[in-house]
């Protein structure tokens, strides 16, 4: 073995390390965006592994520098949009198993009551918006990323994004079972 190939072979045990341990720590955030994204708890694991095979199977291919975290998302999320497309959005369990994903460990009980009649209602809209609209939606409100995140991971325009935000808030403020309530999230500068 050439001193280049025992570089080579370093540096990429050296990489998967990195890749485990950072797909390991956002495991959890990757999960219930898969889940939200697909509708399905289940759906949402197998997409995990999916992109999990994946992101070994290409981990050589990556250039050195990229930042992981976007990197591992945007793998999550086309194979989301994937498992969509193959399986056109088939509910094999309750969507109330998402209360399942949440964290309520930090609020107090009314907080999680509120939060639970939030998420029912929003669940009955939910699956009506298009997946751009969703990721958005998803992205912002559930994992608190910035626009400019956002706008990179879908490989939209930030102005892009602020527009899906905007009609989503738009149509749900029409909706009598929706409402103003659940719109009461403004899109923000990034």
């Amino acid at each position: 073995m050439t001193k280049d190939a025992a570089l080579g072979a370093e540096e990429r045990k050296t990489l998967l390390a990195d890749l485990a341990r950072e797909a390991d720590a956002l495991r959890p955030e990757l999960h219930r965006y898969a889940a939200r994204l697909v509708g399905s708890v289940i759906d949402g694991e197998d997409v995990i592994q999916d992109a999990f095979a994946r992101v070994l199977a290409t981990a050589g291919s990556m250039p050195p520098g990229t930042p992981l975290r976007p990197w591992l998302f945007r793998i999550v999320h086309n194979r989301a949009i994937d498992a969509l497309r193959q399986r056109r959005t088939r509910r094999s369990e309750p969507l109330e198993t998402v209360f399942d994903l949440a964290d309520i460990s930090a609020v107090g009980p009314e907080d999680a009551l509120i939060r639970q009649d939030t998420v029912r209602v929003a669940l009955s809209h939910f699956a009506e918006l298009s997946v751009p609209q969703r990721s958005a939606v998803i992205l912002k409100d559930l994992l608190g990323e910035s626009l400019a995140e956002i706008a990179a991971l879908l490989e939209l325009s930030v102005d892009a994004v602020k527009a899906h935000l905007s009609r989503v808030g738009r149509d749900c403020a029409r909706s009598p079972t929706c409402g103003p309530r659940l719109c009461h999230r403004q899109v923000q500068r990034p």
